[in-house]
């Protein structure tokens, strides 16, 4: 952490949420190392069809016109 007067504001960016576990340990330590306050953006997730609690999730958009089956930043 810098050393300074000016409070510390961390912004994360994260390629995965699962289940948030690593996401809390990051900003747990950057609270716990002096960040004022911490901000995590997740850009992607994979749900997995078979979890249980994914089910609301995926029956909600099994009717959308979004495909998870398709990655955005590639499509033409």
């Amino acid at each position: 952490m810098p050393d300074g007067r000016e409070p510390v504001r961390a912004l994360v960016i994260d390629d995965t949420w699962t289940t948030g576990a690593r996401a809390q340990s990051l900003a747990y330590a950057l609270k716990q190392a002096g960040a004022e306050r911490v901000a995590i953006v997740v850009l992607g997730r994979h749900v997995n069809p078979d979890h249980p609690p994914s089910a609301p999730l995926l029956a909600a958009i099994r009717n959308s016109i979004f495909d998870p089956g398709v990655c955005a930043a590639e499509q033409d």
